[in-house]
C-alpha cells in the first residue's frame, strides 16, 4: 500500500484543474497480489484490500473494472464493496450461473465535460478462479455485443476496462469499432504505449502501483485517433480526436497525500492487530 498516498497526491492535483475535466478509473487487478492466495494469508489480504478500496475512493477513483486478481477472496467480497456512487465495480460478463444476469454493474454512466461516457468492464474467463456455483464468466463474444447495442446510441464515448490480453483486446477492437478506448489490466505487467486499432485506442498502465497513467484527450467525436499536441491543427479543425499519454512514476520524491497516508497507517495498524491475534 506504500504508493497509495503518492498516487492520491498526484491524482488530486490532476483532478483539481478546472480546465481539464477528469474521469478517474481503475482498470482492475487492484486488490490482491495473485489470483489464488493461501488460506493463511487471506485475513490479512482482505484487510489490505479494504484499505486499498477506501484509499482509491478518497482520491476520486470510484470506478473499477474487475481483474482476475480482484476475485481472490471471492465474488461476495467484491459485492460487499459495491456501494455506488462512492465505489462501483463494473463487469458485464461476470454473471450468476443460474440466471445469467450480471452480478455487478454491467455499465456505469459518467458525465465528463458535457460528454456522456459509458464505462464497461470485462474479465477474462480463462483467468477467473471462483467457487463452483458462485459465478460464471462469459466470453466477450457472448456478452459484449448486446451491451454495446444498448449503449451505442446513448453514449458520446464508450470506454472498456478489460482484463483480457492485448491480442484479445485487439480482436475486440476489430469487431467493435464503436468502442473508443480500451484500458487494459491484462496478462502482461508494465506500461504500454497507446496503439490504435481501427477507431479504438488501447493502452495499459503498470498494475503494481508504481505508475499513474494519464491520458489527455481533445475529443472530436467517434472516429480517427491521432497522437500529438491537444492544440494541434487536427484537434482544432475537428479532423481527429487527439491524445497525449504519459506515465507518472510514483517515486519516493513524490509527496504523500495526508488524508490517504492516514488511512494507510490505519490499515497497517489493523494488520498488526490481526497478526498479533493470529500468533
Amino acid at each position: 500500500m506504500g504508493g497509495l498516498s503518492k498516487k492520491a497526491f498526484v491524482t488530486k492535483q490532476l483532478a483539481a484543474d478546472p480546465n481539464r475535466p477528469a474521469l478517474i478509473v481503475n482498470t482492475g487487478n487492484l486488490l490482491f497480489p495473485a489470483d489464488v492466495l493461501p488460506p493463511e494469508d487471506m485475513a490479512a489480504a482482505r484487510i489490505t484490500a479494504g484499505g486499498v478500496i477506501e484509499a482509491n475512493q478518497k482520491m476520486g477513483a470510484g470506478v473499477a473494472g474487475v481483474g482476475s486478481r480482484d476475485l481472490a477472496a471471492g465474488v461476495a467480497f467484491l459485492r460487499q464493496y459495491q456501494k455506488p456512487p462512492g465505489w462501483s465495480w463494473v463487469s458485464l460478463n461476470l454473471v450468476d450461473p443460474g440466471t445469467r444476469k450480471p452480478l455487478l454493474a454491467p455499465v456505469l454512466w459518467r458525465q465528463v465535460n458535457g460528454l456522456k461516457v459509458a464505462v464497461l468492464g470485462l474479465v477474462d474467463p480463462e483467468t477467473v478462479r471462483v467457487e463452483a456455483g458462485e459465478a460464471l464468466a462469459l466470453s466477450w463474444r457472448d456478452s459484449l455485443p448486446a451491451v454495446l447495442a444498448e449503449v451505442k446510441g446513448k453514449a458520446d464515448f464508450i470506454l472498456l476496462l478489460s482484463n483480457y490480453s492485448l491480442a484479445d483486446n485487439q480482436d475486440i477492437a476489430r469487431k467493435h469499432d464503436e468502442i473508443d478506448l480500451i484500458l487494459q489490466a491484462g496478462h502482461v505487467v508494465g506500461n504500454m504505449t497507446p496503439l490504435t486499432i481501427n477507431k479504438t485506442l488501447i493502452t495499459q498502465t503498470e498494475t503494481r502501483g508504481k505508475y499513474l497513467g494519464v491520458l489527455d484527450v481533445n475529443w472530436n467525436g467517434h472516429g480517427r485517433w491521432q497522437e500529438g499536441e491537444l492544440s494541434s491543427p487536427a484537434a482544432t479543425e475537428g479532423k481527429a480526436s487527439v491524445f497525449a499519454n504519459r506515465f507518472v512514476a510514483l517515486k519516493l520524491s513524490v509527496p504523500n497525500d495526508p488524508e490517504v497516508e492516514g488511512m494507510v497507517q490505519q490499515t497497517q495498524r489493523q494488520l498488526d492487530k490481526q497478526q498479533r491475534g493470529a500468533q
